[in-house]
């Protein structure tokens, strides 16, 4: 065909537009379109925002992957908003801007349409994307690039997300906003834990079809332990920030009983973290499992709550925990030998996280955090000094270099003193008295009624065992200042019934010295030795 033809072709058809009544011209277009097709290299997807009287959800989605991958950039006109939450500008295409993206070296080209419907006072604005690729690349575009389309759009949706704290009331839920500002490049932990944490939450994050293929839930437990001061609540907080997950932290002595706790576990959502803190603390789940039968809890008591470790298990790996997908289960304790085994098993605590002391690598990811440097003259010395000392934790250093984080030399010259002087505290121990065997006299002691009085010997030891230094006959030492306390409180109770006693003598010995003359020297006998019974003259 000719060219010099077809430009007077182009020629006509735009002055015969302006004469034409706009029936005449759409179906002058479709025919137009029907002449070039069999010649033109290109074909184009719509997306409008409205499908079939609904919102059409991928229209949002090409939204929000132009958002991630900044393709607006390239754009002339650009229209920019922001709603009332958010932090950042929202920058988006204008009417009929075209912009360009490359991928796997396939080039497509996205423009944004909008047209007017409707008439007078009903008159509304449609919205649409269209989607210009090459013919021979179509196939590739409706599978491979429209799936990174989606994907990216999800993570950047993810990212987007806003994040609550959820604690439990009853068997619901109650929403906080949570905002706490922890992150894995701001932790302070050992580098290649960290890594083989943030690697295992990838591929936790990546894995539904693998879990789905495999036959096992989607979710994944982790405990984390070591003493206080070490970063285990930093560390839920960071992989929270990390994952986009809502965190619904799970206070055990608030639950009544395992139904309780089932309706809780299905009244979370997906992509959630769900932690118990100090386990080891929580009701009586520590240790091992018991074989007998677990009492009742008084129905009327609301204080006490009737969680067994069973009904725990289930929730973290029974057939209830399969209630939702992409779940997390964090366990944490100042106590790992506490716990009973079957909490520990992979399949419910999948990953065991140690957070120790303070160790080198740890202490210069603190100093970068609160100092902002990664080198000084003196980080050998604080080397030397935290490979002597192994009870320092990260929150200790962490509050000296807090105190002088305006000054750097001088932070570290006071964290080196501090260094210096520190002394670990002696753990107290209980110790135990060895258990005595009973000899027959303390058999007899034992098996006296209850109604006598205790007999008191002069070093303060009852009937009873009880020793004015806390050591009974059982073996169980006094060891603390409760015990002291329970001393003090039983030679007062001893004191008080001396003095009850001897009150009771002196009333007795008033009245047989004025009875003297009228009583049988025999019922004097047995008042002397004191029985309780006694008969007067006038009964005899």
């Amino acid at each position: 065909m000719d060219m010099a033809y077809l430009i007077s072709l182009f020629g006509f058809i735009t002055i015969a537009k302006s004469f034409l009544p706009p029936e005449l011209n759409d179906l002058l277009m479709k025919w137009w379109v029907k002449l070039i097709r069999p010649v033109n290299p290109y074909c184009i997807f719509h997306i409008p925002e409205v499908g079939s009287n609904k919102q059409n959800d991928l229209y949002r989605v090409v939204q929000l992957h132009m958002r991630a991958a900044k393709l607006s950039k390239e754009a002339d006109e650009l229209v920019l908003s922001r709603d009332e939450n958010d932090k950042e500008i929202t920058f988006s295409l204008a009417a009929d801007e075209v912009v360009k993206e490359t991928y796997e070296g396939v080039t497509v080209w996205w423009s944004h349409r909008t047209e007017k419907s409707g008439k007078d006072s009903d008159e509304f604005e449609k919205s649409s994307f269209e989607l210009k690729m090459r013919k021979k690349d179509k196939e590739f575009v409706m599978t491979r690039y429209l799936d990174f389309v989606t994907k990216n759009a999800a993570e950047f949706r993810r990212q987007l997300r806003e994040l609550h704290l959820y604690s439990n009331m009853d068997c619901f839920w109650e929403p906080h906003n949570f905002k706490h500002p922890s992150n894995f490049d701001t932790l302070a932990m050992e580098p290649e834990l960290k890594a083989k944490v943030k690697a295992d939450l990838d591929a936790f994050l990546k894995g539904e079809q693998f879990f789905h293929k495999v036959g096992r839930a989607w979710k994944r437990g982790y405990l984390l332990y070591g003493p206080p001061g070490t970063g285990k609540s930093s560390m839920i907080a960071a992989i929270a920030n990390y994952m986009k997950y809502n965190v619904y932290d799970l206070e055990l002595t608030q639950v009544y009983d395992n139904n309780a706790l089932k309706q809780l576990l299905v009244n979370t959502t997906s992509k959630s973290i769900i932690v118990i803190e100090d386990i080891d603390c929580s009701l009586d789940l520590a240790g091992q499992r018991k074989t007998a039968k677990e009492p009742k809890v008084d129905s009327n008591d609301d204080s006490k709550s009737s969680v067994t470790l069973s009904g725990l298990l289930n929730f973290t790996d029974g057939l209830w925990s399969c209630c939702g997908d992409e779940r997390i289960i964090i366990f944490t304790t100042n106590h790992v030998e506490k716990l009973d085994a079957a909490l520990l098993r992979p399949g419910r605590m999948d990953m065991h996280i140690n957070m120790s002391y303070c160790q080198f690598e740890t202490f210069k990811a603190l100093v970068k955090n609160y100092l902002g440097i990664d080198s000084h003259p003196l980080f050998d010395t604080v080397k030397a000094l935290l490979e002597s000392r192994k009870l320092i934790t990260p929150a200790q250093v962490a509050e000296h270099l807090f105190e002088n984080r305006a000054d750097p030399d001088a932070a570290m010259k006071v964290l080196i003193q501090w260094l210096e002087d520190w002394k670990p505290e002696e753990p107290v121990e209980e110790t135990k008295a060895p258990v005595e065997e009973t000899t027959t006299q303390e058999q007899e002691s034992d098996s006296a009624p209850a109604t006598s009085t205790p007999a008191t010997t002069e070093n303060g030891v009852t009937d009873n065992g009880i020793t004015e230094n806390g050591v009974a006959e059982n073996g169980v030492t006094d060891n603390g200042d409760a015990n002291a306390a329970l001393s003090d409180d039983l030679r007062k109770t001893v004191s008080i019934l001396e003095e009850r006693v001897g009150s009771i003598e002196n009333t007795l010995k008033q009245q047989l010295d004025s009875k003297t003359t009228v009583m049988k020297p025999d019922i004097l006998s047995h008042i002397e030795n004191g029985d309780s019974q006694v008969e007067s003259d006038s009964d005899v």
